[in-house]
């Protein structure tokens, strides 16, 4: 989540990809923004890890250390079968 609406994602989401990718993102990610309220959008860094071996709450504190970012979290969890 964005500081305020007038944050410029760009370097928020190349920056959250960046970190994705260092700790073990598996394939193609996507980066999305999503509105909230009032102009203010979230940006979704939507990736597959391995769980075994995985700290989700350590990414997310990562990517909370971002300029201009308020907060992270992991928002979603499915594990695939097959």
């Amino acid at each position: 989540m964005p500081e305020s609406p007038d944050i410029d994602l760009e370097p928020i989401k190349k920056q959250a990809q960046e970190i994705a990718k260092q700790k073990g993102a598996l394939g193609q990610m996507q980066v999305q923004e999503e509105p909230i309220a009032f102009g203010l959008k979230a940006v979704l860094v939507l990736a597959m890890y391995k769980v075994d071996d995985t700290n989700f709450d350590g990414i997310a504190e990562e990517m909370g250390h971002i300029e201009g970012v308020q907060s992270a979290e992991v928002a979603k969890m499915d594990l695939a079968l097959g």
